[in-house]
């Protein structure tokens, strides 16, 4: 009898299983460095099962952050959407994570605002402009 089949299940289930035990959740952090204007910073992200509603960030305050899990069979995608200025009238919609066929750990990705764009921080490393701002 060929054992190939339920060792390789063996294999995966033992791999998943123990991936999961040591794997620790990512975050997402948003920074308001808006330095010039000192506006305050609306966020607002979704995955395909959570709506985090709206959080408002001002000038020097602590970054808000959340943490989750990374599925690799449904590939987890955080899409957010980030206002500021008078009246919110600059904006910008962009995915802020984007999961892939191999599992993240641990990971932090930081998006700074600030006057002249949104900027991306991956665990500490520099920042590099990722958008501009949008305005109404």
């Amino acid at each position: 009898m060929n054992n190939c089949p339920f060792v390789f299940l063996l294999t995966v289930v033992l791999f998943v299983g123990l991936n999961e035990a040591v794997c620790h959740k990512n975050t997402l952090a948003f920074e308001n460095s808006l330095t010039k204007s000192h506006s305050t910073l609306e966020v607002h992200c979704k995955s395909r099962d959570n709506d985090l509603g709206v959080h408002l960030v001002k000038f020097n305050d602590p970054a808000y952050t959340f943490r989750f899990g990374d599925n690799v069979f449904i590939r987890t995608k955080w899409d957010c959407d980030l206002r500021q200025g008078p009246n919110m009238e600059y904006f910008q919609s962009f995915r802020a994570y984007n999961g892939g066929f191999i599992r993240k750990c641990n990971e932090t990705d930081t998006w700074i605002s600030k006057e002249d764009g949104i900027y991306l921080s991956t665990n500490g490393k520099p920042e590099e402009k990722g958008y501009d701002w949008t305005k109404k």
